[in-house]
């Protein structure tokens, strides 16, 4: 199929994927079609509407949804949001765990011209009334009564709400004012608005257009209060351009996925809900308890995870080799004396030698890709990671297995890629690659260091907040508040960050300073450093105040964690405190640790007490990576 450019030929078009002509056509050539993606989803129906348009693992197998089903469903939805009142315009949340349903819900409310929010579903009650009052979302649909419960509790803080649907059960607890529905239900109330006005659904679906707003992806606060990122129909199309550029196949052969993360995050967002919808991708949904069966039994080709979800796979991989028979020990460690020797070559930046390649072609097959099959990621050829720090140790170990593992970068405002190494295969880590192979995709550092980007992915401002757009907007320039180092063949390295900010290897971004504010306002506490940057989880380091410095260690001890234990009560599992230490010493001018004024310089507190960071983090499972890959540092 060729590419269509012309806005008013792809309306006519209706070409199934969108994107099949990137690679033909290259893709500086790609210009937005003028379709939302809740008419791109009607446009599948039409043209394949017996092909899988993703799947539900159910504890067993992938059980398919065709695109037929997946625009009936949608439709259902669309008008039972429509019977309940909810017009062009109202935002509708969704929180619940990434699933079929959550996928349909999305599309149904932008085919209402609604707009979806997404809520983490692991979000506190307080994190729930500041993300549904901010967005005055007018309807929510959640998992179930444990998401329910969230609601009843901050609801009369709620005005603009009136209505919420639950995927699983029928809502209980809420007052008589809130509308209550199952998701059933919804569907059962569309169908018969369907029957009695069966115009409505394509008047409803033709009213909407690609500048309009497609999705409000909330922040994780690193600034202060979280900020709705605001993501139209036009910007999404760019950012899955991105992730057609790093993956080609996307646009011709299925590529199978696994998600079992929260699609109100950007990224699983942009490949679990909106890429497939333009692209060939087929996304499996589970549970997060459900990922190992699902990904045995679905066997993705593709992954884009945060650097934690290898970290996991890996180790758990590595657990299992150590309880295998001692003669798959012995060829395993074999197999890795060959794939450490064909890692060194390629760092060296050497061809790998023939002979060489074809030792490690059969311990490939021999070995670790039976040792991937039982990790169900036999299939994949190239992985990607972003949202955090990867750990290199990670990084060379699974290229060493033979899954081309590589960076990518990109933030909420940008929603897709921005930066990728897309240039070469198993790159060295290190960077975050160089910037997209588009001139409208561009990069550029400001007198600072810090990383300014441009490009028709950009966001469309933050929700309600022209103040705060303003101050992240240089023109049309993005300020990412991030400080890198760009080499003469424009590979980027991170390098720190313009503001404290926290990034766990989760991939949770979370602003310190909130947590900090609350420890101190401890009487037993003079000052607070939360500590977590690529880390599992958060900690905090802890000076006394002149009364808790009076009290003895076990006691101040106890204090502290009482104190930290209802701190964590306010907030969702990402950002509770998992542990803390007490400084042996108060912080230092002449060792850097403070400035001139005593604000805290993070990085020199961070170095200077390492040791006590150390013990709050494990390090045992760092280094049986560190072992097996054989690098430093």
């Amino acid at each position: 199929m060729t590419m269509v450019t012309n806005p008013a030929a792809a309306a006519r078009a209706r070409q199934v994927p969108v994107l099949s002509g990137v690679v033909d056509s290259g893709v500086a050539n790609f210009e937005a079609v003028e379709r939302t993606f809740a008419q791109m989803v009607q446009d599948r129906a039409g043209v394949e509407p017996e092909e899988v348009a993703f799947c539900q693992w159910d504890g067993t197998r992938a059980i398919p949804t065709t695109w037929a089903q997946y625009a009936s469903a949608m439709r259902e939805v669309a008008l039972g949001l429509a019977a309940l009142g909810v017009t062009r315009g109202d935002r509708v949340a969704i929180m619940a765990p990434g699933r079929g349903e959550w996928v349909i819900t999305a599309l149904a409310i932008l085919s209402a011209g609604a707009i979806p929010v997404g809520v983490y579903p692991t979000s506190a009650a307080a994190e729930v009334r500041q993300l549904v009052g901010h967005s005055e979302a007018v309807a929510m649909v959640v998992g179930d009564h444990a998401d329910v419960a969230k609601v009843a509790a901050v609801v009369p803080e709620l005005p603009a709400l009136r209505v919420v649907i639950s995927f699983d059960g029928a809502p209980s607890g809420l007052p008589e004012t809130i509308v209550s529905k199952t998701w059933a239900d919804l569907r059962e109330a569309g169908r018969a608005l369907d029957e009695t006005n069966p115009a409505l659904f394509d008047f409803l679906l033709d009213g909407g257009h690609i500048d309009q707003t497609a999705a409000l992806f909330y922040t994780s606060g690193s600034t202060g209060a979280p900020k709705g990122v605001i993501h139209t129909h036009r910007t999404l199309q760019y950012s899955i351009l991105g992730s057609a550029v790093l993956n080609p196949e996307l646009t011709k052969t299925r590529r199978d996925s696994v998600s079992f993360l929260g699609l109100s995050h950007v990224s699983p967002a942009l490949s679990g809900v909106f890429s497939p919808i333009m692209t060939r991708a087929v996304v499996t949904f589970c549970r997060l308890d459900q990922s190992s069966e699902a990904l045995r039994g679905a066997r993705p080709t593709g992954i884009v995870w945060p650097p934690r979800l290898h970290e996991k796979l890996l180790s758990g991989a590595l657990s299992a080799i150590k309880a295998a028979p001692a003669s798959f020990q012995k060829s395993y460690e074999d197999a890795m004396a060959v794939a450490r020797e064909v890692a060194a070559t390629r760092r060296s930046g050497e061809a790998v030698p023939v002979a060489l390649q074809a030792r490690y072609d059969q311990v490939q097959e021999k070995v670790f890709l039976p040792l991937r099959a039982q990790l169900g990621v036999d299939r994949v050829g190239v992985a990607w990671t972003a949202s955090g720090a990867m750990t290199p140790e990670v990084h060379a170990l699974w290229q060493m297995w033979g899954v081309d593992l590589r960076e990518l970068y990109g933030t909420t405002e940008t929603c897709g890629w921005v930066l990728a190494q897309w240039d070469r295969a198993f790159p060295p880590p290190g960077t975050v690659g160089k910037a997209m192979p588009d001139p409208r995709f561009a990069i550029k550092t400001s007198s600072e260091g810090e990383l300014l980007v441009k490009g028709p992915l950009l966001f469309r401002g933050y929700w309600n907040d022209p103040e705060a757009t303003a101050e992240v907007m240089d023109g049309e320039w993005y300020r990412t508040g991030d400080l890198v180092e760009i080499d003469a063949s424009g590979e980027v390295k991170l390098i720190g960050r313009a503001k404290d900010i926290i990034v766990t290897n989760g991939g949770k971004t979370i602003s310190p300073q909130p947590i900090e504010v609350r420890l101190k306002a401890c009487p037993l506490v003079e000052e607070a450093v939360v500590v977590g940057d690529g880390r599992r989880y958060l900690t905090a380091l802890i000076w006394p105040s002149e009364n808790g410095g009076r009290l003895e260690k076990a006691v101040l001890q106890d204090g502290l964690r009482t104190w930290i234990e209802d701190l964590n009560a306010e907030h969702a599992r990402p950002l509770q405190l998992k542990d803390f230490r007490i400084a042996p010493r108060a912080l230092s001018l002449g060792a850097g640790e403070l400035t001139s004024k005593g604000t805290i310089r993070r990085a020199a507190v961070l170095t200077s007490f390492s040791a006590l960071v150390d013990e709050m983090y494990s390090a045992a499972e760092h280094n049986e990576f560190a072992g097996q890959a054989r690098l430093q540092g």
